[in-house]
């Protein structure tokens, strides 16, 4: 064989038995890596559950207006259907969202006017059985018709 194949076989590239720090990665530094891997993943799980949750209670808060404006309607156009406390669901519409209305008569003394007579509507609207809940009152004036909300 010739010197020049000699010298390549016999250099650090093609040789297993070179010793020094450039052999590979010690047990230590894979369990430090794995460590910083395992808490990264723990924190980025973390953030995932709660952008979940967040999800769910920005979209309750959304629906949850727009359902009790919707019996709120439904009262002022049969204001004689509705008894003075009731409740039930959504349906199949929306899954797990439930409803409670409270109505009350008010009569409201004014000086020098007639009494003013007022109905007050509690509206409540809850998720998954009061995991979360919404309430609105309304104030229908049951002379002449006019609402207000509060």
């Amino acid at each position: 064989m010739s010197k020049f194949l000699k010298n390549i076989l016999n250099s650090k590239i093609f040789s297993n038995t070179s010793a020094g720090p450039d052999n590979g990665f010690t047990l230590l530094e894979v369990m430090v890596s794995v460590a910083i891997i395992a808490i990264v993943l723990v924190s980025i799980l973390k953030l995932q559950g709660q952008s979940i949750t967040m999800n769910e209670t920005i979209r309750f808060y959304t629906i949850a207006p727009m359902l009790a404006d919707a019996k709120i309607s439904e009262i002022t156009l049969n204001p004689d259907n509705f008894e003075l406390s009731s409740s039930g669901d959504f349906g199949d519409d929306f899954p797990g969202y439930a409803w409670e209305i409270g109505v009350e008569e008010l009569k409201i003394q004014v000086f020098e006017s007639p009494d003013l007579t007022l109905k007050k509507i509690d509206v409540g609207i809850n998720l998954n059985n009061g995991e979360l809940k919404f309430s609105l009152r309304h104030f229908l004036n049951a002379d002449s018709g006019e609402s207000q909300n509060e």
